[in-house]
């Protein structure tokens, strides 16, 4: 069986990051808050069984999440 990955937001502050499934907590890289990686209480915007993909799919978040935070909506 492959490891399945879970792209989400810290309850806290808002950060995406990700971690295994399976995995207790994980660390918040901004507020550091200590996240318990329950799916009943975290917002999971990404699963997928690949860990690069995980990677990648973090990474566009953050460029979308960063550009609402600018007010821009578009790429070009």
């Amino acid at each position: 069986m492959k490891d399945l990955y879970l792209v989400f937001m810290c309850p806290r502050c808002g950060s995406l990051r990700y971690a295994k499934e399976g995995q207790k907590t994980a660390r918040c890289f901004k507020c550091k808050y200590q996240v318990p990686i329950n799916p009943r209480r975290i917002k999971i915007v990404y699963k997928t069984d690949s860990r690069e993909q995980a990677i990648i799919a973090l990474q566009k978040l953050k460029m979308k999440q960063g550009m609402k935070e600018e007010g821009q909506t578009k790429l070009f």
